[in-house]
Parts: C-alpha cells; sequence; structure tokens
C-alpha cells in the first residue's frame, strides 16, 4: 500500500521541509528512502513545472474608491469618514444604492448598521468579537471625507 507522504505540502518549500524531516527519520532505511526520492523528485517536477500566469487582478487604491464614490453617488444624507485605512459609510440612503457599493466592494457590517471598504492587504482572518464603530474611531481616528 502506497503512502503520500508529502500529504498536504502545497509548495515546493513545505515539500523540501517534509523531505529533509522524513530523510532524517528514515536515514537507515535504504529501501525507503528511494522511494522518498522518487516521490519527491516527480512532485518537485509538478510544482516548479512553469504554468500560464493568471490574469493579476488590479489593485484598487482609497483614493481610486473615494474618487468612484464621489462620481457615482448623491453625498446628500451619506457620511463617509476614513478610519485608519478603512472607509465607513453611514446615512440614511445606503440602502437605495446597495448594489453600486457591492459593485465598488463595500461591504455591510450588520453589527454596526454600516459599510465599510477596506484593502485586499487589510483582510485579517479570524473570528474576533464585535468592536463597536466608536472604538474603531478611538483606536484609529477618525476624518470625515468631503463629497
Amino acid at each position: 500500500m502506497k503512502t503520500n507522504n508529502f500529504y498536504a505540502c502545497d509548495s515546493a518549500d513545505s515539500v523540501q521541509l517534509r523531505y529533509d524531516e522524513l530523510c532524517k527519520i528514515f536515514s537507515d532505511h535504504e529501501p525507503i528512502l528511494q522511494a522518498l526520492k522518487e516521490e519527491y523528485s516527480t512532485l518537485m517536477a509538478v510544482l516548479t513545472e512553469s504554468k500560464p500566469v493568471e490574469e493579476v487582478k488590479e489593485k484598487v487604491s482609497l483614493s481610486d474608491i473615494i474618487d468612484v464614490f464621489q462620481e457615482r453617488f448623491n453625498p446628500e444624507g451619506l457620511r463617509l469618514e476614513l478610519s485608519g485605512s478603512w472607509l465607513w459609510l453611514s446615512g440614511t440612503g445606503t440602502f437605495a444604492i446597495r448594489e453600486g457599493l457591492k459593485q465598488l466592494g463595500f461591504r455591510y457590517s450588520p453589527d454596526k448598521k454600516i459599510w465599510y471598504w477596506r484593502s485586499q492587504e487589510d483582510y485579517c482572518k479570524g473570528n474576533h468579537k464585535p468592536v463597536s464603530i466608536s472604538k474603531i474611531h478611538e483606536l484609529y481616528g477618525a476624518s470625515v471625507i468631503a463629497m
């Protein structure tokens, strides 16, 4: 029965580290080392093989989002704030423009009942406790963007 000694290795670096670990463990067993070496060379050939370049997503800057927002939407009844590197949008007219906001990359925060935008670099995984908007403003400051 053949086992996958490189299970969950998704990059050439992780395969290399796993190979080094396995070589230390099975240093006295020549047949196992030979099988490891074959599996390693096959896997590395696949991982290092050149692949077609995928279309790179264009990075959107904060100023670009603000410019597009100001062009598309009537600022009446809306309040756009910058807190840290996130944009926060509140006001009475946000429900009517929700589809346009989604197209721009805004997301709705049901805890705060407010829309926000953040760049991909600011995304962090984790299950954090909800933080109030006043606490966010206290931590990162807030400046209202003139529209």
